[in-house]
């Protein structure tokens, strides 16, 4: 927790440059490089049966835990890098006659929110919204990371449904919110390359 505490304090230009090491160490993710794309799934009809059948292709789960683990820095609300603290940043100290790098920054605050908090393929199972938020935060601590029992219980009841929808949408979603985090990067480093923002005088 005292970590967390310090992190908070670091200064606006600091904090930018946080964000850029932990998408520079998403980016070098075995998970990434090997495996996010191939992380996908299909499913069939089963004319004898009458059920549909859902196959997963999945990556390396050590790869996959570790790819969370910095994933989640980018999404968690006390980390230097979370995705809209970071945004707000760039929106608040960006220069005044950089109103195209202004727009462009509100656009992504909006793509960010839309593909994370509501998703591109709105699912739900038995009146549950499994909105990639609430997907992620199932998988991160109701399996990976912390000892939740009541989220990893959901969890489990969610993938024993014969179309498990949790594990769609997080197939789903994970390559476009990843893609997104890589862009907001370039966005944010190509902005400081060009010294488009004006932080405030740092105190000594």
């Amino acid at each position: 927790m005292a970590k967390r505490k310090k992190q908070t304090n670091l200064s606006p230009q600091k904090r930018l440059e946080v964000f850029l090491s932990c998408v520079e160490e998403l980016r070098e993710r075995p998970f990434v490089l090997d495996g996010l794309f191939k992380f996908c799934f299909h499913v069939s009809f089963d004319h004898d049966s009458g059920q549909l059948r859902c196959e997963f292709q999945e990556a390396n789960q050590e790869y996959f835990r570790s790819f969370l683990l910095t994933l989640r820095k980018f999404i968690m609300n006390n980390e230097p890098a979370n995705i809209d603290s970071i945004l707000n940043i760039c929106r608040k100290y960006v220069k005044n006659n950089k109103k195209e790098l202004l727009k462009e920054l509100k656009e992504l605050k909006v793509i960010w929110s839309y593909q994370y908090r509501k998703g591109i393929i709105q699912m739900q199972t038995d009146g549950l919204n499994l909105t990639p938020e609430y997907v992620l935060d199932l998988w991160i601590n109701g399996q990976y990371f912390h000892s939740d029992p009541d989220k990893e219980r959901k969890l489990k009841d969610l993938l024993a449904y014969e179309l498990p929808s949790v594990k769609v949408q997080l197939l789903w979603s994970l390559p476009i919110l990843t893609q997104t985090v890589f862009y907001i990067g370039g966005v944010v480093s190509k902005a400081l390359r060009q010294e488009a923002f004006e932080f405030p005088e740092s105190i000594s």
